[in-house]
């Protein structure tokens, strides 16, 4: 084991051996990353970051091999922060377990059964959030809060079982999940509150998976207690955590970003609400153009070499997505946001792998409908009263999407 001293000189050893790395910082990567990202492409697409103690890769081709390779690179490592918070679940495990537990949960999140089962709920709470918008005497709202937000955690809570009416408490827990999830520097007071909102969760939650309370037939939870092999109690709840929160965060998040994206360049992406494949491409740039998730991270399990640059076992490496989805090596002038990129969907947005994002379908149903909806508002344009960019380092998103309309 190496002392503190010999980690500080390590660290001081790198800083040198890549010093456009030794400059990025935590408050760099959440306002506008890209031409930082640009320049580390060029110059060290294999960099350490003091700042946050791990690897960062910058290019597309190196992240996608990363991604695949679950032996060498894992997500299973004590240094995880979403394994910290939340336990062993399908984004903290490898191999065998994790598709053990990927098997339980995947049914509900399968393109048809959302179709069936989720399609009316979200088109009647899109119906609803848009009669409260419309009621309004000032044609002015902030799009994240009244739209985006209300619809995943709805459509989140169908999904899994859970009663549309717990929506606000299950929000209580989410801004410390995200924060703890993202807490690379360690804070402890940051990992207290996490760890307290996911026992929070776990209470609320056990009744359901113990039958103490009701769930609708071809909810995730249905499907838990019908199992005649059962995870232990553990285990789902974690597991329903992470969904719980990618539902939200993701999901949120993305939509938010496609009406700040498409809005923003209005003159040549507004899409027609009624045209479906149009409302599909400009949801696929935005995630290209300002992924929700910026950011994968793997542990390595053994030395590793990547790009001439060796990493030794037990280090931790960041895939950055929102830097590969720029990669000028496959997206021709990645930094135009273009919803007839042809291909657009190759960006990273939702992971890749083993790993990739159980709830992406869901996503993107969610999408389509909301998109359809606040685009039939007329006159509908960014409210230049109240700005707002897109900011975050690992959860990315602007921090209300404020318009008016009329």
């Amino acid at each position: 084991m190496q002392n503190a001293t010999t980690m500080n000189r390590g660290d001081a050893s790198r800083a040198r051996r890549f010093p456009r790395g030794a400059r990025v910082t935590v408050e760099a990567l959440a306002g506008d990353p890209y031409p930082l990202f640009h320049e580390l492409r060029a110059a060290e697409p294999v960099t350490w970051v003091p700042e946050l103690g791990m690897w960062m890769l910058t290019r597309r081709d190196d992240i996608v091999e990363v991604l695949a390779d679950w032996q060498r690179f894992t997500t299973d490592a004590p240094a995880s922060t979403i394994r910290d918070i939340f336990g062993s679940h399908m984004l903290t495990t490898d191999g065998e377990p994790q598709i053990r537990y990927k098997r339980r949960f995947i049914g509900p999140f399968r393109r048809g059964n959302l179709e069936r089962n989720l399609l009316g709920t979200v088109r009647a709470v899109l119906d609803g959030l848009m009669e409260e918008l419309e009621d309004g005497r000032r044609r002015a709202a902030d799009l994240r809060a009244r739209l985006a937000r209300p619809l995943s955690v709805r459509s989140i809570c169908r999904v899994l079982g859970l009663p549309e009416r717990d929506g606000a408490r299950l929000l209580a827990w989410y801004d410390d999940f995200a924060a703890a999830l993202e807490n690379f520097t360690g804070d402890p007071g940051v990992r207290r509150a996490g760890k307290a909102a996911a026992r929070e969760f776990g209470e609320y939650v056990t009744p359901f998976l113990r039958g103490k309370r009701p769930v609708p037939a071809g909810s995730t939870i249905a499907g838990l207690r019908a199992d005649a092999e059962p995870l232990a109690e553990a285990e789902m709840v974690a597991n329903l955590l992470i969904i719980l929160f990618g539902g939200i965060e993701t999901t949120e998040s993305a939509i938010a970003s496609a009406i700040w994206a498409a809005l923003t360049h209005r003159t040549a992406s507004r899409p027609a609400a009624d045209d479906p494949g149009r409302l599909d491409d400009v949801f696929e740039e935005s995630l290209r153009w300002d992924a929700a998730v910026q950011s994968c991270t793997r542990f390595t399990t053994e030395p590793v070499e990547i790009r001439g640059v060796r990493i030794p076992a037990n280090e931790t490496v960041q895939c950055m997505l929102g830097a590969a989805n720029r990669d000028p090596a496959h997206f021709d002038d990645p930094d135009r946001f273009d919803p007839d990129r042809a291909n657009a969907r190759d960006h990273l947005s939702f992971g890749a792998g083993r790993h990739f994002c159980l709830g992406a379908t869901l996503a993107r149903i969610e999408a389509r409908e909301a998109l359809a909806r606040v685009f039939r508002l007329p006159g509908l344009r960014l409210d230049p009263e109240r700005p707002s960019r897109p900011h975050g380092h690992e959860f990315r998103a602007p921090p209300g999407v404020w318009v008016v309309w009329g």
